[in-house]
């Protein structure tokens, strides 16, 4: 059966896990990481994550996941991804830091508050 696949229809059925058994799954990417760009608006940038992955690597990757329906189809969403406009291979600047022993990607942190109440909101803030 041929079906069309909707990108944030399906990144949308994802459980965000916090130790995704499709990373485990996928030694060269971040699957995991491509579904939160993609949930979150930046699905030019998510194939990023998942340049290096082989078609065998990701099919582990949807064996490993543990959705309780039917399993995230990796393949397809990261086929039909947009291609970046501004292909560049230029080396973007990184923001990383070290903060008191934890490494993070970018300085930015966000205090306790009203925003913080739950995942989506802090992934937008």
């Amino acid at each position: 059966m041929n079906r069309t696949i909707h990108i944030t229809e399906e990144a949308a059925r994802c459980l965000l896990c916090i130790d995704a058994p499709c990373n485990k799954a996928c030694k060269k990417g971040n699957p995991a990481r491509a579904i939160r760009a993609i949930r979150f608006g930046n699905a030019e940038l998510a194939s990023q994550w998942i340049t290096d992955c082989t078609d065998e690597e990701l099919e582990k990757a949807e064996q490993a996941c543990i959705h309780y329906d039917r399993p995230i189809r990796f393949r397809e969403l990261f086929q039909a991804l947009p291609k970046a406009e501004n292909e560049t291979n230029d080396a973007k600047p990184s923001l990383a830091i070290d903060f008191c022993g934890i490494h993070c990607e970018d300085p930015f942190f966000l205090a306790s508050s009203a925003v913080c109440t739950n995942y989506d909101m802090v992934a937008r803030a």
